[in-house]
């Protein structure tokens, strides 16, 4: 499974600032997926809680990417 993270740990970012390089970052990673002209339909989740997105062949894979996601991103902020 390939996963890209990028933790800025405690980088001092405006809200602004942090919303611009999320779209910066979305769009670069949209742009380079769309490059590879997939043979089928995919899905695609924007998370409400973190910055990012998630892209699976359907709708489940999407919940169990996130779930997985969410539960590693608590993991490692030491909140579990």
């Amino acid at each position: 499974m390939t996963r890209f993270v990028i933790d800025l740990g405690d980088v001092p970012l405006s809200k602004e600032a942090t919303m611009a390089l999320n779209a910066d970052l979305q769009k670069v990673a949209l742009s380079h997926i769309a490059g590879l002209q997939l043979d089928k339909p995919w899905v695609l989740r924007f998370p409400r809680d973190w910055w990012g997105f998630i892209l699976r062949k359907d709708f489940e894979g999407i919940l169990d990417g996130q779930k997985a996601l969410e539960k590693g991103l608590l993991q490692t902020a030491g909140r579990m």
